[in-house]
């Protein structure tokens, strides 16, 4: 196992606005962690106008031959909208590859209560939800997805308090028992005033369940 300081993990971006989240998690949790990153932006707005699954998964690899190239000892891929893509980039190489959501969804099936998964971007709901489905099968635990109009588009503007507020008050309208999954890296931006503002909801937040699952992977 090598330290914690010569950990080298490999992010790889297809949404602008998950880099800011995702480096700021490692910031929180794992500061020491070296970070090569990657990134095609053009890929989630090519999977929002329905481009082949072919020609989206041999990009995801190519992304992944990067990182894999450059010798890093895991990879994170940070957009949620491509999980079958990067589920066959986890078949091809032969190190450690994190979906987005996974760790954030092992969190919820442990919680063993009825889930809410909030989502800004479209594309990702259906796929989010039945991975999550798949993770909890035999399980007694509802999935229900939510899409929360309008909010990329205001994060997109720089109107990142009225971003944050859109998800606030999704999250607000969920019953208090039930988990809340922000499920995508650049939702993360509302954290902090969902952790002032509502007390009684268990929310999860995918980057920083992300780290928390790879830093457990190489620090004992």
């Amino acid at each position: 196992m090598k330290h914690q300081n010569k950990i080298r993990i490999g992010l790889i971006h297809a949404l602008e606005e998950s880099e800011e989240p995702i480096r700021q998690s490692f910031q929180k949790l794992w500061p020491n962690v070296i970070l090569n990153e990657y990134s095609d932006f053009q890929l989630s707005i090519d999977r929002a106008n329905g481009l082949d699954e072919s020609r989206i998964r041999s990009r995801i690899i190519d992304l992944g031959q990067l990182a894999v190239n450059d010798h890093v000892d895991a990879i994170l891929y940070t957009c949620s909208a491509f999980g079958d893509a990067i589920d066959a980039a986890k078949i091809k190489f032969n190190l450690p590859i994190l979906r987005p959501n996974e760790s954030a969804f092992r969190m919820a099936i442990n919680a063993e209560s009825d889930t809410n998964i909030l989502v800004t971007f479209e594309p990702s709901l259906e796929l989010l939800v039945n991975e999550f489905q798949a993770m909890s099968e035999g399980l007694d635990i509802n999935i229900k997805g939510h899409l929360i109009k309008n909010a990329l588009e205001l994060l997109k503007e720089d109107q990142v308090q009225a971003h944050n507020q859109k998800i606030i008050d999704a999250v607000m309208m969920i019953p208090s028992d039930e988990t809340v999954i922000l499920g995508q890296f650049s939702m993360a931006r509302a954290v902090e005033q969902i952790n002032k503002d509502i007390s009684d909801h268990l929310v999860l937040n995918t980057p920083d369940a992300a780290v928390t699952e790879l830093k457990e992977l190489f620090v004992s």
